[in-house]
């Protein structure tokens, strides 16, 4: 998320692993400059089911998710598939390591008739291997 930090007005990352504030934090350090940063670019060592029960979704414009191999949980899944009209996000950009779990996220979104795929493609970062990135957008 941090390559999009001077393209909005704040900038809030999450991860359930404590460990990654560290990571987060300092490369925010190294790379943004200081007026980007101040105030504006924050790190939260929670799991996204954790920030949406904090009404975190509701103010977000833009929502990068890169869920687990199985997909959202279903507390997140709900959220987005009830936003409600002039609240939460207007952007979904999903990068997905499971295609199934990916597959059932979308049929998810887009049956809830709040959602529709703008654009899909598929990456093989790891060559030589069958495992496919799915990076996804919804609006």
């Amino acid at each position: 998320g941090l390559n999009v930090a001077d393209l909005v007005s704040s900038l809030t990352s999450s991860d359930e692993n404590p460990n990654n504030a560290a990571c987060f934090l300092g490369s925010a350090d190294a790379s943004l400059p200081d007026d980007t940063k101040s105030g504006r670019v924050t790190y939260e060592s929670k799991n996204a089911t954790d920030m949406v029960r904090d009404g975190r979704l509701d103010h977000a414009e833009v929502l990068i998710v890169d869920p687990p191999r199985k997909g959202f949980d279903e507390v997140v899944l709900s959220a987005l598939t009830d936003v409600k009209e002039g609240r939460g996000p207007k952007l979904i950009a999903y990068v997905s390591c499971g295609f199934d779990a990916f597959q059932r996220d979308c049929d998810a979104l887009l049956e809830s008739g709040k959602w529709k795929l703008d654009h899909a493609e598929g990456h093989l970062l790891f060559p030589g291997s069958d495992a496919i990135e799915t990076l996804a957008y919804f609006v």
